[in-house]
């Protein structure tokens, strides 16, 4: 039998509800009890950034309430007959169980956290999987014709791919619609209605946002961007990234083709990590790495990934302090001082700091299925992949 679709039973139409009443109640209660931080634009996402439903929140006044609520659904998910939806709640609701008893005060540590909330690998990379990054960059641009050391020659490279920052909107909105033309034609035309405008913002602590329900793409006006991480980040946020990934959960919601919890985004679950994997690898999805500054600029992007993992790692786990973690995003990532600095803020922030970790480890696991597709077999992972809720195991048990 195809996994084109996992097959959705009464009963976990049923279960999706609850659970969708419980997480929206969860959210409720943290927003109560939260004080608002330095990060504004983080701190107001709460635990649920986006709510697609129309329904109520059950009403709680203890974290210990909302734990029992989420192990009796636990033990209720058990019960049903798809393999691929059952392994996945059982790990999503477990990251919900972590996530509550976090906030309710109990003691982890940042690898615990990092493993029970998104259910990825919580190492860094080895100093010989960086070099290896690193010597792979070196080849690349030095193909390009570019002489020097490698920091000379990215460099040279960052500028002349540099956009000035009074044409990013302008080229953002070339970029928006060729990515959109891209997915209507290959992967999905219910896309062909959406429009995403671009917005420059300053002060924020990250590089791009997909503002989903305004139909929107943020960009960080205070970093230097260039064309190709441009392409990346639209690719990312919107066609096919997170805009797409959104809309088509809508849509399944709205026809009863996927469980409610479809319509919700949480926080640092175990559904994270696939929601940024998309994201990552959706310039693949629409054959959109067409030069060598393309290929240049996919290896400086996991270089980037790769840092912040290492980052968060050395600053939660490891306690080294700002100075050090930042030699170490100029040394190893290139990075400019205010991307070093927003990155820091990302980092530091509470409740994203293992969300980091959904990039790279999402981006591997949809690569590793991804990569071993025949063409003919791409259609039926994409439809898979968006019209289901998975998490960075499961997304691995697509046949």
């Amino acid at each position: 039998m195809s996994t084109q679709t996992v097959g959705f039973e009464a009963l976990d139409l049923t279960l999706s509800r609850d659970y969708t009443k419980i997480v929206l109640g969860m959210d409720e209660f943290y927003r109560k009890g939260f004080s608002s931080g330095t990060e504004a634009s983080l701190d107001r996402e709460g635990l649920v950034p986006i709510n697609l439903t129309n329904e109520s929140a059950n009403q709680y006044t203890s974290w210990n309430g909302i734990l029992s609520d989420l192990e009796d659904l636990r033990t209720r998910y058990v019960m049903i007959q798809s393999e691929i939806r059952r392994n996945y709640m059982q790990q999503q609701i477990g990251s919900l169980i972590t996530l509550a008893q976090w906030c309710s005060g109990k003691d982890i540590s940042f690898r615990e956290k990092v493993r029970g909330l998104l259910y990825v690998n919580e190492n860094p990379f080895s100093l010989g999987e960086r070099n290896h990054l690193h010597n792979r960059l070196e080849q690349l641009l030095s193909k390009k014709g570019l002489k020097g050391s490698l920091v000379e020659k990215v460099k040279q490279w960052e500028l002349t791919q540099h956009v000035p920052s009074k044409q990013i909107e302008s080229v953002l909105t070339e970029l928006l619609a060729q990515a959109k033309e891209r997915v209507v034609q290959k992967m999905f035309k219910e896309m062909e209605d959406v429009t995403v405008t671009p917005v420059v913002l300053t002060g924020v602590p990250y590089s791009a946002y997909c503002d989903y329900v305004g139909g929107k793409m943020y960009i960080n006006g205070d970093l230097s961007f260039t064309y190709e991480s441009l392409k990346h980040l639209v690719a990312h946020e919107s066609f096919p990234g997170h805009t797409t990934h959104m809309r088509i959960r809508e849509l399944a919601v709205q026809t009863g083709d996927t469980p409610l919890d479809a319509a919700l985004v949480i926080t640092n679950t175990a559904s994270s990590a696939v929601f940024e994997g998309i994201g990552d690898n959706g310039i693949h999805f629409i054959n959109w790495v067409e030069t060598i500054d393309d290929e240049i600029f996919q290896v400086f992007q996991e270089i980037k990934s790769i840092s912040g993992l290492n980052a968060a790692h050395m600053i939660h786990a490891e306690q080294k302090s700002d100075e050090e973690v930042s030699s170490f995003l100029r040394e190893f990532a290139f990075g400019e001082e205010s991307w070093i600095l927003s990155r820091l803020r990302f980092f530091k922030h509470g409740l994203r700091a293992p969300f980091i970790y959904s990039y790279w480890r999402g981006n591997e696991a949809v690569q590793e299925v991804y990569g071993k597709l025949p063409e003919t077999n791409k259609q039926a992972f994409y439809q898979f992949l968006y019209k289901n809720m998975l998490s960075a195991d499961t997304v691995k048990q697509f046949r």
